[in-house]
């Protein structure tokens, strides 16, 4: 059944086809054929015109400037009658010699011409007689012109006729041309010239208005009208009229005076004959690349019943085989619910691990609820999806409450780690006067400095949430916290200069990023190695710049570290490898929360250069007064406690207690290196409870071994030299005082 349908289908095509093919074929010779005929019989016409008119004027007048014009006017005819032959005969090729016998026609007028020229130099025969054989031969190549443009299509049929009316009025003018020049030369126009210029002005008011004008394309009118409306047109309307209306000297009608309107005849002719030798051209070229255009249709549409006829084959092998497309389309709509279940999952997964609720319900991709033999395996993937997601989302829940308890253990601890601070503290103000006790004692301090950091830094990431700054923090400042949150202070170079303020909201999470980020550049630097913190400001925010000196890393470890700051990994990720290295993943973590972006990369000292873009939504105005940026914290979490002092008697601030709200702690010391008198001056006020600014008194700001006067110094000898090693423990003691 399926053969004999095609079968028959495809016959039917095949014989609609080549009937349309055949056709766009005859178009398109027929355009081929006008084209190359057109083009070739062109030159021909318009020479036989001018040797028509000249050869009127030598017979009226036969002087030897007339005959040298003759001369001339033959030899560009001449030329014109050789590109028709060679054009239309040996270039055109058979399958495109279409109106051949029209062809054929014009050589048969063309072998007279020779007899014709030989009587006019004899002036043999009348000028009717002559002038006639070169009008019988334009007919003859305006009928060519007619049986080219008489195409197989009936819209290119209404075409034609404004071409031939166009070839029409132009012959018409140019029978005009010559009876005036004619007249010209002999001083009179006969009656019959006469009839016969009326007549030329007939044809062309019939062709203008009835076959031209009706039938030309939008912009062929328009330059039409443009002609008609011309002052060249006008004049040769009033040199016809004073022609054809002029007084005759008898009854025969035989103008004897000619009007003085016919001097103003070859300027307005020249102008015509060239507007519409232009117009003329563009319509036959329209009409030629029409003819194109409708074979190019035909053959589309030849195409177009291929390819139909091609889709109903198609349609009846699917009503053949309707059994199979229905059993197909059941394992496609099952083939799309796995893909859906597979393209849904990751993504529900991600959303659960950025903290997001998710409702099992509302995410299972319901069946199609069809009854068939699929429906059972249908039912079992929706529940085993169902199933997935549900495990899904307790493992969420799980993870949610695991960092619960991680958070209030972590506060717990950090508690723990305060009161440890608070005690090296108080024993840093009781052996003051111990340098090396001391000193041994901010060592340890510096340790449960980076211990609670490192709790902040879980606390963060557990999830918790963190007290926060009441008033914003000067750039420079957070590097400097920052840089006394690590184990080697002294050796951070803070060279911020901006006037850049941090908001009071980031300023928690962008120290731990700044603190992080310091610690593996001393880390991983010399030990007599300083890391530099510069500033750039760029448009969308400012960077800072922490860089080492350090051996620096691979392009590979690059690509990781940076790879791991754009795109925190899990947990999941971490665990796995089981290096304890917390730093980057903490860094990123934090970034992402305030969209800060982090990079890692080679310096130009070899070690690495780590970049922190503080976008401007991170970034707060200049406060009116500086703030002193304490947290905000409860007054039920955080009691008022007074200020602590520094081994030289020195207020401290309070430090940063992260935890849950709440639970009492005592505020931490974070060192400054301000100044204040031995007194006691710059402690916490009995009346509000808030501190007073450090008033600097002279000699008081010195180490104790400076303060000495110089001959009574032991060992002190003025006239000595001192290594750089002991000039550098003496400025480093009064830096750290």
């Amino acid at each position: 059944m399926v053969t004999v349908a095609v079968t028959a289908l495809v016959v039917l095509v095949a014989v609609n086809a080549a009937r349309d093919w055949e056709q766009q074929a005859a178009l398109r010779s027929d355009s081929a054929t006008g084209e190359l005929g057109g083009e070739a019989s062109l030159p021909l016409f318009v020479g036989a015109q001018a040797e028509r008119r000249v050869t009127a004027v030598y017979l009226a007048d036969p002087t030897k400037a007339n005959r040298a014009a003759l001369e001339e006017q033959r030899g560009i005819t001449d030329k014109g009658i050789a590109s028709f032959r060679q054009l239309s005969g040996s270039e055109l090729k058979v399958s495109q010699r279409h109106k051949w016998e029209y062809v054929v026609r014009v050589y048969d007028k063309l072998d007279a011409l020779g007899e014709i020229r030989q009587r006019a130099d004899t002036r043999a025969s009348p000028v009717d007689e002559v002038t006639g054989y070169y009008t019988g031969l334009l007919v003859t190549m305006i009928e060519f012109y007619q049986a080219l443009s008489a195409m197989d299509d009936a819209q290119l049929t209404v075409e034609t006729r404004a071409l031939v009316g166009l070839f029409w009025a132009s012959e018409g003018l140019s029978q005009q041309d010559m009876l005036i020049a004619q007249a010209r030369a002999e001083g009179r126009m006969s009656a019959g010239e006469r009839v016969a210029f009326a007549e030329a002005y007939g044809t062309q008011r019939v062709m203008y208005e009835r076959w031209i004008a009706p039938y030309l394309p939008a912009p062929d009118k328009a330059t039409y009208e443009r002609i008609v409306a011309g002052d060249a047109w006008k004049r040769k309307e009033k040199v016809e009229e004073a022609l054809i209306s002029s007084p005759t000297a008898d009854a025969s009608g035989a103008v004897e005076e000619l009007p003085r309107e016919l001097e103003r005849w070859d300027g307005s002719y020249g102008t015509l004959a060239q507007q519409i030798g232009a117009l003329n051209a563009s319509r036959t070229q329209g009409l030629l690349a029409h003819g194109y255009e409708r074979a190019d249709e035909i053959r589309d549409q030849v195409v177009w019943q291929i390819a139909l006829s091609l889709t109903a084959v198609l349609l009846i092998a699917f009503l053949i085989i309707g059994v199979i497309r229905s059993v197909t389309g059941r394992l496609r709509a099952m083939q799309s619910l796995a893909e859906d279940t597979a393209e849904r999952l990751p993504e529900l997964v991600g959303r659960l691990q950025q903290g997001h609720r998710v409702e099992a319900v509302d995410e299972i991709p319901q069946p199609s609820g069809r009854r068939d033999e699929f429906t059972g395996v249908e039912q079992g993937l929706a529940t085993a999806l169902a199933m997935t997601i549900e495990m899904a989302v307790r493992q969420a829940a799980d993870r949610r409450g695991f960092s619960d308890f991680v958070a209030a253990t972590t506060a717990r601890a950090l508690n723990l780690v305060n009161g440890q601070l608070d005690t090296l503290s108080a024993l840093e103000l009781k052996y003051q006067q111990d340098d090396g006790l001391v000193g041994e004692l901010i060592d340890v301090d510096h340790r449960g400095s980076q211990a609670r950091r490192h709790l902040d830094n879980l606390l963060s990431l557990a999830g918790a949430v963190q007290q926060t700054y009441t008033e914003p923090k000067s750039l420079a400042a957070l590097v400097q916290d920052a840089a006394a949150e690590t184990h080697a202070p002294d050796r951070v170079k803070n060279k911020i200069s901006a006037n850049v303020w941090i908001g009071p909201g980031a300023v928690n999470d962008v120290l731990h990023v700044v603190s992080a980020l310091l610690d593996n550049a001393l880390a991983y630097s010399p030990p007599d190695a300083d890391v530099r913190v510069s500033h750039v400001t760029a448009v969308n925010g400012t960077s800072v710049e922490i860089e080492d000196r350090g051996k620096g890393m691979t392009p590979e470890a690059y690509a990781r570290a940076n790879g791991i700051l754009s795109n925190p990994p899990t947990f999941a990720a971490i665990a796995q490898k089981r290096d304890g290295r917390l730093g980057l993943f903490v860094v990123a973590n934090l970034a992402r929360r305030h969209h800060l972006l982090v990079s890692l990369r080679r310096s130009d000292y070899g070690g690495t250069t780590a970049v922190v873009l503080l976008p401007h939504t991170v970034q707060c105005p200049q406060p009116a007064h500086r703030p002193n940026s304490t947290p905000a914290v409860a007054p039920a979490a955080l009691p008022a406690q007074p200020l602590r002092a520094t081994p030289s008697g020195q207020p401290v601030l309070p430090r940063r207690l992260p935890g849950p709200a709440g639970e009492q702690r005592t505020p931490l010391p974070v060192r400054t290196n301000t100044g204040s008198d031995a007194t006691g001056a710059g402690r916490v006020s009995a009346g509000d409870g808030a501190p007073r600014l450090p008033k600097r008194r002279p000699q008081t700001h010195m180490a104790p071994q400076l303060a000495e006067p110089a001959p009574t110094r032991p060992g002190y000898d003025p006239a000595g030299d001192r290594s750089p090693e002991e000039v550098a423990a003496t400025w480093g003691s009064w830096q750290r005082s």
